[in-house]
């Protein structure tokens, strides 16, 4: 077995070489008929980032695509952790704070079911814009 091989039983990034590349163009999706659509959040996921803990929240289908693929919003919401005491969780004026007294719950997993206005992200510096809420 050789080295590359036991780096993409890993998980590591395999090295390729490449047929000739350009600048492509890339579809675009509208997204503005989906602004202000009303959605139910359908997960609640907490997950380990390179920084800390974070949740992620995932709205029911906005719409279908061609593709065939669901089309959703969503927040990514980070967690804090105190260092001293193990504790995970949110302070009461951080996004989480606010976020769960704007949608009037206690804990983040009580988020699901809860309905939703879709809005659109401010776009990054690559002009992406994405559906959340």
């Amino acid at each position: 077995m050789d080295l590359s091989h036991r780096q993409v039983e890993r998980g590591e990034p395999e090295e390729v070489e490449l047929p000739e590349t350009k600048e492509i163009e890339l579809p675009a999706l509208d997204l503005t008929p989906y602004i202000g659509k009303k959605v139910k959040i359908a997960s609640v996921t907490e997950h380990k980032g390179d920084y800390d803990y974070y949740v992620k929240i995932i709205t029911t289908p906005v719409d279908v695509l061609k593709s065939g693929k669901d089309l959703t919003a969503s927040k990514i919401i980070g967690l804090v952790t105190n260092h001293e005491t193990n504790e995970v969780g949110w302070t009461a004026n951080g996004k989480m704070g606010k976020f769960l007294k704007y949608m009037q719950v206690k804990h983040y997993k009580e988020l699901v079911g809860r309905e939703v206005v879709v809005k659109t992200t401010e776009p990054t510096k690559e002009g992406r814009v994405f559906l959340t809420f």
